[in-house]
């Protein structure tokens, strides 16, 4: 027996099993960003779902939402400040859906959805009254991409509800 052949056949074998094992490893990848992905994504949706549950079951709550996001001034200072909350929630939650989708967690097909329905809420007339006041605790390229919505800072016509 040759001891050089064999060498040869070993060291063939060897990178074969090396090139499986990228192979693999390289489908494991996949498959984890893909899950990774859809963890985030569903994540977003129940924090979304669960907020307008809580808003929708709580009638002081939507009053003050729907009425804030229409007119910030007609609210007395208390509620005001409820809406604040109610108003942060919603918006930090907007950034990370728009967090989400620039690190590619997010595709295009779902982000157009988000995209739209938060800037239909930044839209509003009573949320285009808060929002100067709190802007500065959202990133830079979040605020941009609300501020650039067609309409904002205009009248809008309010709908009967809020895009939460």
């Amino acid at each position: 027996m040759n001891w050089e052949a064999v060498g040869a056949v070993a060291e063939l074998l060897g990178a074969l099993g090396v090139i499986v094992t990228l192979v693999y490893l390289g489908l494991q990848i996949r498959q984890n960003t893909v899950s990774t992905r859809t963890s985030s994504y569903q994540a977003a949706v129940a924090t979304s779902i669960e907020l307008t549950v809580r808003v929708g079951l709580d009638s002081d709550a939507t009053r003050i939402l729907t009425t804030g996001c229409a007119d910030f001034a007609a609210l007395s200072t208390e509620d005001q400040n409820r809406f604040s909350t109610l108003a942060s929630s919603i918006f930090r939650n907007f950034e990370n859906i728009f967090y989400q989708h620039k690190q590619g967690a997010i595709d295009d097909a779902l982000w157009s959805g988000w995209s739209s329905r938060m800037r239909l809420m930044f839209a509003l007339p009573g949320v285009q009254e808060w929002w100067p006041a709190n802007s500065e605790g959202y990133a830079e390229d979040f605020a941009a991409h609300l501020e650039s919505t067609p309409g904002a800072a205009s009248n809008v016509d309010v709908v009967s509800e809020p895009a939460v």
